[in-house]
């Protein structure tokens, strides 16, 4: 059965700039006879039960209680105008190649031979077209981790991992030799605090809390508190590309900070080629793209960081043998690459251990 998804408008806005007809004698303006607005109605389209990639267009279907053909409709996404359609009947084709994935608000303005106008707004949600590589793991090297630590950022820094931790009253920062297997340094957060996601860019350790809108900066070799910021989602994973920070909140998606004044420069949606990917949680960012892990399960997402585009899925199933666990463990959660050595190493809330892991691509 075909779904259709309608929008409703009926408010009418006058504009003097529309499409108007002009007596090629006399050169003077010709108006007709604008609709009487409490009837003029437009009603917007699409077909819901298709999914729609990035490359494919998507038909907008329109109907109007205007009795003569719409002169031209303007398409904008988003806020952004695309392009004009002109002498239309009951649809108009989104060309879709150069928009990104997620949620898009297009609107469409619709003039008639008057003085009146009418906008329609639908949203149209748009997946990836890129087919994400599949990958399994091969474990190169174990190291023991703290089974206290609820493990919620992970950085390598200088040959030293970087560990922030959660849970109320519980959660720390950590750096820590991991061939040694010893802690170097901690710090404890306020026990009113839920600690998330760390990140290291320019001798500053940035970490995040969950549910308090609140951010803590730390001078990378003394954990002195240097200030504080704020942001108006949850805070979870964070990573940095170098110059901006890079920030998820447990949804679809990741915004860029700035680094100084922590406002957001831009977002993106993470969709693979079917539907968005929800519940982003630690990120790191290796070789220009953006790991994230998927929180409540053993996989990874590896995301361009341009177009929200997942590129590699990574199924790391089985990593911990839990049947040999008698403690408490929860899931699966921290990235962390060291760039001099090439490591990539992985571990989980209250695991009993790290791993150095090897990405294989599934055949």
């Amino acid at each position: 059965m075909r779904i259709l998804v309608f929008l409703f408008l009926f408010s009418t806005i006058g504009c003097q700039t529309g499409p108007k007809s002009v007596d090629s004698k006399n050169n003077e303006v010709q108006l007709s006879k604008a609709p009487n607005s409490a009837e003029l109605l437009v009603t917007l389209s699409y077909d819901a039960s298709k999914i729609y990639p990035t490359s494919n267009p998507v038909q907008i279907n329109y109907k109007t209680t205007v009795n003569e053909s719409v002169d031209s409709i303007k398409l904008a996404v988003d806020g952004l105008y695309r392009t004009t359609f002109f002498k239309t009947e009951s649809f108009v084709l989104w060309e879709t190649v150069d928009e990104l994935p997620g949620n898009r608000s297009v609107m469409l303005t619709f003039y008639w031979n008057h003085s009146v106008q009418k906008s329609g707004v639908i949203s149209i949600p748009l997946v990836s077209d890129f087919n994400p590589i599949n990958y399994s793991y091969k474990v190169k090297n174990k190291w023991p981790h703290n089974k206290k630590a609820y493990t919620q950022g992970l950085e390598f820094s200088d040959g030293f991992l970087y560990e922030g931790t959660g849970q109320y009253g519980e959660s720390m920062l950590f750096k820590i030799d991991l061939q040694k297997n010893e802690i170097v340094q901690s710090l404890n957060l306020p026990a009113d605090v839920f600690g998330e996601g760390i990140t290291i860019l320019s001798d500053k350790i940035f970490q995040l809390t969950w549910r308090s809108n609140l951010g803590y900066v730390y001078g990378k070799s003394t954990f002195n508190r240097l200030y504080e910021f704020n942001y108006p989602t949850e805070g979870w994973g964070l990573c940095n590309n170098g110059k901006e920070l890079i920030m998820s909140d447990g949804t679809e998606i990741i915004y860029f900070l700035d680094a100084e004044y922590f406002q957001e420069i831009r977002k993106i949606q993470v969709c693979n080629n079917r539907e968005p990917v929800k519940n982003l949680n630690e990120l790191e960012f290796i070789n220009n793209e953006i790991y994230a892990n998927v929180y409540g399960s053993e996989q990874i997402v590896v995301i361009d960081p341009k177009t929200g585009k997942v590129k590699k899925q990574v199924d790391l199933s089985g990593i911990l043998d839990k049947s040999k666990i008698k403690e408490p463990i929860d899931v699966l959660n921290g990235i962390a690459w060291n760039a001099n050595t090439k490591q990539l190493i992985v571990t989980g809330k209250w695991w009993p251990e790290f791993f150095e892991i090897e990405l294989v691509e599934k055949k």
